[in-house]
């Protein structure tokens, strides 16, 4: 059976036992506290569920070393410390769960040019289009109706799943996740206005996925009008994101749900944008930056920290002045007390 020990845990996953107490048991997967049993690895990274790890019948719990102290002597789970105890967590979760493509070898219903360099370990379900002159690296497979254009290349290891569109010059690096309905390489947004006519400006550039980036469902990331639009390595943007053309995006940045990046805009490495963030065209935020749900940035943000609001400003900021707006608000209701009869009470 497929598992871990506790010899493997602490030897492969750098924890430190905190129980004294001996346990055999071979561990067979993850659960949340609530659920797990006692072959299970469960976490713990959050005080507020400290009752539950109290109760839960997990053989392990995963903690930080201070949290670890507060429960080893209340609980029949293993107590193990690690130093990132959420990050051990999905890498033992990583161990359980791999990818399962139900295919194997390249289906006599694709089609691959025959200029087309595909590695012989590919994975090419049925009804996939592999244009001129496109390489496909080692391992990685592809999922029915994907599309990977002329010159594109798909590096080593990458799952590209079904309807994925990888339009004619574009690479995409090793390990890279392209998840159902994501389209890179659309024609961006470039017109040129003249009286009652709209002329298109040719997209000639191409889009970057440097090396574990993952796209989610129905995103788009268009290509550059001159120069090639970049997302960083291990930048993983949610479903339903827009990244327009000539954008370059760092290093582990986090691009929530409905965020949209207007053209040449440049994102730092570690940023954050959260669910529906929208950038004007030609700003730049700088690295190690959060902007919170709903904000909207018309200006370079260069401090690291927290933003918020329209225009974004720090949450700090952000956060005075909704109070001051609420204690004006409150002053001109019908029968408000005034600042000062409040303070004589």
């Amino acid at each position: 059976m497929n598992g871990l020990t506790l010899e493997e845990l602490c030897g492969k996953y750098g924890c430190e036992r905190v129980s004294s107490h001996e346990n055999q048991t071979l561990f067979t997967g993850v659960a949340p506290l609530s659920l797990a049993g006692a072959d299970h690895i469960s976490f713990l990274i959050n005080e507020k569920y400290l009752d539950d790890a109290l109760v839960s019948g997990a053989g392990v719990i995963l903690c930080a070393r201070d949290v670890a102290e507060k429960i080893v002597d209340k609980t029949s789970a293993l107590v193990l410390a690690c130093k990132e105890p959420y990050v051990v967590f999905a890498r033992i979760s990583q161990f359980f769960f791999k990818p399962n493509h139900s295919f194997e070898g390249k289906s006599p219903n694709c089609h691959i040019d025959i200029s087309a360099n595909v590695a012989e370990t590919a994975v090419i379900f049925p009804y996939v289009f592999i244009g001129p002159g496109a390489v496909i690296g080692p391992r990685s497979v592809l999922y029915p109706g994907t599309f990977v254009g002329a010159a594109s290349m798909v590096g080593a290891d990458c799952i590209l799943y079904p309807n994925v569109v990888v339009r004619e010059g574009c690479v995409i690096g090793d390990r890279c996740i392209l998840n159902p309905g994501a389209v890179l390489g659309g024609d961006g947004f470039g017109f040129a206005p003249s009286g009652m006519e709209n002329v298109k400006i040719p997209q000639i550039g191409g889009v970057v996925l440097e090396n574990d980036v993952e796209v989610g469902a129905n995103s788009a990331i268009d290509r550059g009008a001159l120069t090639d639009t970049r997302i960083g390595k291990q930048t993983k943007l949610d479903s339903l994101v827009m990244i327009a053309h000539n954008v370059v995006v760092g290093e582990a940045c986090f691009i929530a749900a409905q965020t949209g990046i207007a053209g040449s805009s440049v994102i730092g490495k570690r940023v954050t944008l959260a669910g529906q963030v929208g950038v004007s065209g030609h700003v730049k935020v700088g690295d190690f930056i959060t902007v919170l749900a709903q904000a909207g940035v018309s200006k370079s943000l260069e401090s690291p920290g927290y933003y918020n609001g329209t225009p974004a400003r720090t949450n700090k900021d952000y956060l005075m002045q909704l109070a001051t707006l609420s204690r004006l608000a409150g002053s001109k209701r019908p029968g408000a007390k005034s600042t000062k009869e409040n303070a004589s009470e």
